[in-house]
């Protein structure tokens, strides 16, 4: 693999982005006493504004995962009053770095008010995982010459900016422990039902070399074990629920009896902690699929409740031909922007000699869109959810939207190491060098 660095020095250089300017907030977080704002109604306990009341106003939108906008230009030090709109599906606050905290429920809108010092300010949301994720921004003054690139990064000579950012991607595929998607193979009943066994519990998962978060996987891996079978195959998963709160299964895209689907009161009573429950059906429609929790799923799949479960035909005729047949799970949250589990520089790349027809397939579990890009290679898309194309077509850049899946065939015609990303540039690069949703495909003579 020696060879993959040199291959892959040659993209090393995909730039710097703002977002990180302000990961040194979370280091000053709580000294002050933390303000929320209902929506609709003003911070009380603010600093003291002046006579004349706020200077100005700051609108700061949030959506899933990232303020719009991230650096805020202010005229000069003083109070103002902070509109806080989150446009997000989930609570989001801005947290900023004197311990001011406005927080709104999803499409809701909040206001306070905030004392920006004559040195700026910087500000997160404070939700676990979020600031990772990207939701980090700065109030500057304008007037003392601070817009523009954050200061520290105006430190930073051409020649450090080069080496921070060759140093992270000179470790690409760095080791971490543990591996997802690995495939999980059944246990074959005397019957012939295909029976899987899924544990969810509580784990510390490392997604990058030396950052270890907290997650929630099945078996211990995050994603969970990847599932294949046939149509007409009859399976049985058995959900062993170690977790702290309840859980279930949901067969996201495959045709299922309504008792089997998953969503408590609906189809099923939550399982509880210490409980378990089997799921069994036979399968019906082959495709690339989903398995994941539907409680409270806005974060128990974030957090690593989530897999592949991929359904062959044997009697397809339109079956597209492929040497490599791989997965990719993109996720966002708590634990960062993810491709099977990790971020850059400790994704796996794709290897694959020339000439070789790769089956990419993808799975947005995540709550936010990513349009993956490839460099040097269209992308052949066949298969949308689960379903057969009727005429294929080609893409530079896929858009897989939350829930959806694509499959796409990649012809390795060129030799090289290329850049394999989401082009959501705050989901794979920032001031320190790529992360996230990075990879690579390797094509070798």
């Amino acid at each position: 693999m020696n060879r993959t660095f040199m291959y892959f020095a040659a993209f090393t250089g995909m730039g710097s982005l703002f977002v990180g300017m302000l990961l040194l907030a979370a280091l000053v977080l709580g000294n002050g006493r933390p303000v929320v704002a209902t929506p609709g109604s003003s911070a009380t306990e603010q600093p003291a504004a002046p006579a004349s009341g706020p200077l100005g106003e700051i609108t700061i939108t949030a959506f899933d995962l990232g303020f719009e906008p991230a650096a805020i230009n202010v005229d000069e030090p003083g109070t103002y009053t902070v509109v806080f709109v989150n446009d997000g599906g989930i609570y989001h606050d801005v947290t900023f770095a004197d311990g001011t905290v406005i927080g709104a429920e999803g499409h809701e809108t909040a206001t306070g008010e905030v004392a920006i010092p004559s040195e700026g300010m910087t500000f997160l949301c404070s939700v676990p995982g979020h600031a990772d994720g990207g939701m980090t921004g700065g109030v500057v003054i304008a007037a003392s010459g601070a817009s523009g690139p954050p200061a520290h990064e105006e430190e930073r000579s051409a020649e450090e900016l080069r080496d921070i950012d060759a140093a992270t991607t000179s470790q690409f595929p760095a080791e971490t422990a543990g591996r997802g998607n690995q495939i999980l193979e059944p246990e074959v009943q005397s019957d012939g039902t295909l029976q899987w066994e899924l544990t969810a519990s509580v784990i510390e998962w490392e997604t990058e070399p030396g950052k270890v978060l907290e997650a929630y996987a099945y078996n211990g891996m995050v994603p969970g074990p990847q599932l294949r079978a046939e149509v007409g195959d009859r399976i049985r998963i058995i959900l062993n629920n170690e977790l702290p709160v309840p859980t279930t299964i949901h067969s996201h895209g495959l045709f299922v009896p309504p008792d089997m689907d998953g969503v408590p009161v609906i189809s099923q009573p939550a399982v509880m902690p210490g409980e378990s429950f089997t799921y069994e059906y036979t399968l019906r429609n082959a495709g690339s699929h989903m398995y994941h929790s539907h409680f409270m799923a806005e974060k128990q799949v974030p957090m690593g409740l989530l897999g592949a479960f991929v359904v062959t035909d044997p009697d397809a005729v339109d079956e597209p031909v492929a040497d490599i047949d791989t997965t990719m799970i993109l996720n966002d949250g708590p634990l960062g922007f993810t491709i099977n589990g990790k971020g850059f520089p400790a994704t796996e790349p794709i290897v694959a000699q020339r000439g070789q027809m790769i089956r990419v397939r993808y799975m947005n579990e995540g709550l936010q869109i990513h349009p993956m890009h490839l460099h040097g290679m269209p992308q052949l898309v066949v298969a949308k959810d689960g379903w057969t194309l009727p005429t294929p077509h080609y893409e530079d850049t896929v858009l897989v939207a939350p829930g959806e899946r694509i499959d796409v065939i990649i012809d390795a015609s060129e030799v090289g190491a290329w850049a394999f990303h989401c082009h959501v540039l705050t989901h794979a690069d920032g001031p320190d060098g790529m992360f996230g949703m990075v990879t690579a495909l390797i094509v070798e003579e």
